[in-house]
């Protein structure tokens, strides 16, 4: 009987750690952020009183891991870039009198809980997104823009950090 028991208590521990171990094999490894995605996410922060030259913003998405592409967009270099609990699909940065944005699209990020994490709640009305779109007015200068994306765009999320003069 103690054999049975014991045999039984086995034979439901395995079968239990089956899903788990099943699981664990066909995991996707998450991107992991390389050092130099701290500085990518300070800017795209939108902190006021914040700042940045082409040559800065370039240097903060090459550290990152992304490089720059014909067309001039930055794109994943050699292997997957994490930043806000995603990947990073392509980047681009826009410095011309007037305006200037650094603008990072991501998959794998729900819009509407970036947005929250940044307490950025005002729904952008002028966007053109299926789903919600936010925007923050940081300061009478930085705006931060968090958007929605879909399959069709090739991205879930975006964001964007916008310096007027």
């Amino acid at each position: 009987m103690r054999t049975v028991i014991i045999t039984s208590a086995l034979l439901l521990a395995a079968c239990a750690a089956t899903p788990a171990a099943h699981a664990a094999a066909h995991a996707v490894a998450p991107a992991i952020a390389p050092p130099g995605t701290a500085t990518l996410e300070a800017l795209l922060a939108c902190k006021a009183g914040s700042t940045f030259s082409e040559a800065e913003a370039i240097d903060a998405l090459q550290a990152a891991g992304l490089a720059r592409k014909p067309g001039g967009t930055f794109e994943p270099e050699t292997t997957p870039v994490a930043l806000f609990g995603g990947t990073v699909t392509h980047a681009d940065v826009n410095v011309a009198e007037g305006e200037k944005s650094i603008f990072v699209y991501l998959n794998g990020v729900d819009p509407k809980r970036l947005a929250k994490t940044w307490s950025v709640t005002t729904v952008n009305e002028y966007a053109n997104t299926e789903a919600p779109s936010y925007v923050k007015r940081i300061d009478k200068h930085h705006t931060l823009h968090v958007i929605a994306g879909d399959d069709y765009e090739g991205y879930s999320a975006a964001v964007k950090c916008q310096i007027t003069p």
